[in-house]
């Protein structure tokens, strides 16, 4: 595999040698910054698809470095992060360098490589200390504290198999709940794309006897509230019947994952590090899974990641729209981006209303406005939700996506089909 790599780097490099001259069309180079800026990643991938030519090779490397990381390309990125950092790393401000540095350390978090996101992040915070503002270096001692703290770890592994169904369900709250199991302990699980790490209770944990650090990181969530956190790690953790080893938990007191007033514990929650592993994910609207052995290629390409957040592409009401994908919301919502780019539609139609939002660290209530038959084509298929909030609130976890997709847009078909390898969602 390194050899493989290395070659492809080399490959690559000779392939620039042709091309140095190139001189950049400064009002379409100054387009892809604002469609970056945007994390619009399928218009900067078009973008760049036909207009190549008008890019110097350093600007070219640059968005395609972005567009490779944001659709999984992981090889293709390591090619062109290596020759931006190498020979054009003197062409970027130091503020761009951060930036670059900043992907190739998301890059690293993707593959589990814990120890070199650590090690970039604190290299960042010692070389660049005069680009980043205060409640960036917070962010990224933050990243530092999480990452450093598993250094030590290796990286999560998951064991190959057959086609697997498991047997899941949905429980009272339409949350989607997968058995696992830890030395020889069961429990039920919360499955969720939308947590950006696997979360456990703190007594869960314990009776797993999960490998526990006592470094403290701050955990946000789908509210405006964040929480300190320990951290541990699971060295084997089944999945139905599908082995994970080395496997990153938060752990969360367990008066965090509890409604006493509707008498539910939350014990747990896999997150997006296990479920992108396992590359093809088809979600039954029983809710059962089925984990393919090999994920199928429908030719559909309408997903990406930003940060560790799927996004996917939705046609509503003669608009392009990105959305979040969170298996875990059991509603879906249209964000305060998409409130203030179709404001005068959106007061006109809606419904104002004062809601309860629940999340990590509890519940808040906001306003929102309700808007109703929604239509929403994704993939190859077409339907309407009822009812959909928009919220008034800006939330770090879709800041740039105009909403996010919850259950009661999944259970309107048969199955969801959630594809890692080749990029896309679609239903049947």
């Amino acid at each position: 595999m390194k050899h493989g790599k290395t070659v492809l780097i080399l490959t690559f490099v000779l392939a620039l040698s042709g091309c140095a001259n190139r001189t950049t069309d400064s009002l379409f180079d100054n387009k892809l910054n604002q469609t970056l800026e945007k994390k619009d990643y399928f218009k900067l991938s078009k973008l760049l698809e036909n207009n190549e030519d008008k890019l110097s090779e350093d600007r070219r490397l640059y968005y395609k470095a972005f567009v490779a990381n944001s659709f999984g390309e992981r090889e293709q990125f390591n090619a062109y992060i290596h020759v931006l950092l190498g020979k054009y790393k003197h062409k970027f401000s130091d503020s761009l360098l951060v930036d670059l540095l900043e992907l190739k350390a998301a890059n690293s978090i993707y593959v589990y490589n814990y120890k070199q996101a650590s090690e970039i992040y604190s290299n960042i915070l010692t070389d660049y200390p005069g680009v980043i503002d205060s409640s960036g270096v917070e962010s990224i001692k933050n990243v530092v504290n999480l990452f450093g703290t598993f250094a030590g770890v290796k990286p999560q592994i998951m064991h190959p198999h057959k086609t697997v169904e498991i047997a899941s369900y949905r429980n009272k709250f339409n949350d989607l709940m997968v058995p696992v199991r830890s030395n020889r302990v069961s429990e039920d699980f919360i499955f969720d794309t939308g947590a950006n790490l696997s979360t456990i209770s703190a007594s869960q944990a314990k009776k797993m006897d999960l490998i526990v650090f006592e470094q403290q990181v701050k955990v946000g969530s789908s509210t405006t509230l964040s929480v300190q956190t320990k951290l541990a790690v699971a060295d084997s953790l089944y999945v139905g019947d599908i082995l994970f080893e080395n496997v990153l938990f938060y752990i969360m007191p367990d008066e965090m994952l509890a409604s006493p007033e509707m008498n539910f514990q939350i014990h747990g929650i896999i997150g997006f590090p296990i479920i992108h592993q396992l590359e093809e994910v088809q979600l039954h609207k029983d809710g059962s899974l089925t984990i393919p052995e090999k994920p199928m290629d429908r030719k559909i390409r309408n997903m990406f990641f930003e940060g560790l957040n799927p996004v996917v592409k939705v046609l509503a009401e003669n608009d392009t729209l990105l959305f979040t994908v969170d298996t875990g919301a059991r509603a879906s919502e249209l964000s305060f981006k998409y409130y203030n780019d179709h404001k005068s539609d959106v007061e006109k139609r809606g419904e104002l209303q004062t809601n309860p939002r629940t999340g990590a660290g509890g519940k808040t209530m906001v306003k929102e406005y309700m808007l109703y038959d929604f239509p929403m084509t994704i993939g190859s298929k077409s339907t309407v939700l009822s009812k959909i909030p928009v919220t008034l609130e800006e939330y770090a976890f879709n800041k740039y996506a105009d909403g996010n997709l919850g259950q009661d847009l999944f259970t309107q078909f048969n199955t969801l089909i959630i594809n890692f390898k080749y990029m896309y969602i679609d239903f049947e």
